[in-house]
């Protein structure tokens, strides 16, 4: 019998002995997976209200006023105004032994603006957005404090 030795060599292989290495291939794969954590929902909410305004309504009354005149002239004057009265005169030619140019009346058309102050009720929109927000997919929906 022999002695081994005990180096702490490693002993030699011989042919016959097969060395087998494994080889290890790793492969990595990444993925996106959506999911919904919660959600916004935005919504324009039109309030119509009646409101009153206040409206200055400006209006006109015109006075007709016929004024007889009856006297010879001796030619026609143009319209004219007289302050806020506007004076048409009419002309006739009247048989006397001779044609004479006599005015027979003015027409004065006075012209005034009156101003009030009314009420009137009309109908006003005002828009409101509301933002609201949910948690997870079935979480109930909760107005965005954010938002305003």
């Amino acid at each position: 019998m022999r002695e081994e030795e005990t180096s702490g060599a490693t002993p030699a292989l011989d042919s016959y002995d097969a060395v087998r290495v494994a080889a290890v291939k790793e492969e990595i794969a990444v993925d996106v997976a959506t999911v919904e954590t919660g959600a916004v929902r935005v919504r324009k909410v039109v309030h119509e209200e009646m409101q009153p305004i206040s409206v200055r309504l400006r209006a006109r009354e015109v006075d007709v006023r016929r004024v007889p005149v009856n006297r010879p002239v001796e030619e026609r004057d143009e319209p004219r105004r007289e302050g806020d009265t506007l004076i048409i005169p009419i002309y006739e030619y009247v048989p006397i032994v001779r044609m004479q140019l006599t005015l027979k009346e003015e027409v004065h058309v006075k012209t005034t603006e009156i101003e009030e102050d009314v009420i009137r009720r009309v109908l006003t929109n005002s828009e409101e957005l509301v933002v609201e927000r949910r948690e997870g997919p079935d979480g109930e929906w909760k107005k965005d404090p954010s938002a305003g």
